[in-house]
């Protein structure tokens, strides 16, 4: 089974840096659509047998312009909670400048095995990666050994996920960044155990 793990495309929150987590649903910018189509170029000779999709709309409108590049037909579209961004609580869709001085600032960004988020009603990292697990295991349960997967969701869900299933400790995950919206992260899976990187964070560029 094929994965292709896709970031959605730039919205207004990443550029205005508010939080933007799984309480907020920022619409893409206009850049931020063009990367995702240019993505959909990209991936447009892949004969994808499914997709599954984050419920929040930054996620399905980038899936869509994907699927729309593509030259084969239209897959199956499945939305599934357990693709929601990592929730962030009251930091949500507030300037990220303006916590700076907060306890839980520093281990959110370098040290997320620390991070609880139980102040700020918050998911910590090791619920997110639990979750992304959870998706895995239903598509696992639905596709065919053989399904090429298209998975749109999001940056720190997705990076938090990745990170470990390729071995990443918890408080390393973020030491490269997170995955680059409108990117594209492949691995390949026999057993739904071990996962093979077969290409990370490509974004092709115009």
């Amino acid at each position: 089974m094929k994965f292709y793990f896709v970031r959605h495309g730039a919205t207004q929150n990443n550029q205005a840096n508010t939080f933007n987590g799984g309480g907020v649903d920022s619409p893409l910018t206009p850049a931020g659509r063009q990367s995702a189509q240019r993505l959909g170029q990209y991936l447009k000779q892949v004969t994808f047998d499914a997709a599954y999709v984050s419920p929040q709309q930054r996620a399905q409108t980038t899936a869509q312009l994907i699927l729309t590049e593509n030259t084969h037909p239209v897959p199956p579209v499945t939305v599934t909670p357990f693709l929601r961004e990592m929730v962030l609580g009251d930091w949500d869709g507030t300037p990220i400048a303006s916590h700076v001085n907060e306890p839980e600032y520093a281990d959110y960004f370098d040290h997320p095995a620390r991070f609880s988020g139980s102040r700020l009603h918050a998911e910590s990292y090791a619920d997110a990666v639990a979750r992304g697990r959870q998706a895995l295991r239903q598509i696992i349960r639905e596709q065919s050994t053989t399904a090429n997967i298209l998975v749109a969701s999001h940056g720190l869900l997705l990076t938090s996920l990745l990170e470990t299933l390729r071995g990443t400790p918890l408080d390393a995950i973020r030491q490269d960044g997170l995955l680059a919206t409108a990117s594209v992260t492949v691995m390949t899976t026999q057993d739904g155990q071990q996962f093979t990187v077969d290409a990370w964070a490509v974004k092709p560029e115009s």
